[in-house]
């Protein structure tokens, strides 16, 4: 590779790196509004954004979190009793537990995120196919290197 176009390249990879960082700190930034919307902390709202996937057990929430069973409790006791969560009995396990998101939940923070995937949805028309194909590749490989991250 000639010197000219390995400095391009070299440049082209920083460029993604600062807008990945520009991209964190805009989702950061979001979730902020989104937790000040339902009065809650961040690690809360983290709980909800699982939720909001599908429902699931205390245990799951736990180890994607990497909180205890106790922790556990008190952040499910908190979003309960602000009517963002709900607990209903796993039909698979009478002993079991599932936790749902709540309507209020999705009727509060909902337009937030509704308008962001509408602005993404509209900047992703402008793109090729190949273009949109290649952006999912690389956010997908962005996103396996924080997830391998190790502090």
């Amino acid at each position: 590779m000639a010197g000219e176009d390995r400095d391009h390249r070299n440049q082209t990879v920083e460029d993604l790196v600062q807008v990945c960082r520009r991209l964190y700190d805009a989702i950061d930034r979001l979730d902020t509004q989104a937790a000040a919307l339902v009065n809650v902390s961040r690690n809360d709202l983290r709980c909800l954004n699982l939720l909001a996937t599908a429902p699931m057990k205390p245990s799951q929430i736990g180890k994607e979190l990497g909180l205890t069973s106790g922790s556990i409790t008190s952040l499910l006791d908190r979003l309960e009793k602000g009517n963002l969560i709900k607990r209903d009995r796993d039909p698979d396990d009478r002993r079991g537990i599932i936790v749902h998101p709540t309507k209020h939940l999705f009727e509060t923070v909902g337009p937030l995120y509704r308008s962001t995937v509408t602005k993404l949805q509209e900047r992703a028309a402008t793109y090729t196919q190949s273009e949109l194909d290649d952006a999912v590749r690389y956010l997908s490989d962005a996103t396996t290197a924080y997830e391998e991250s190790k502090a």
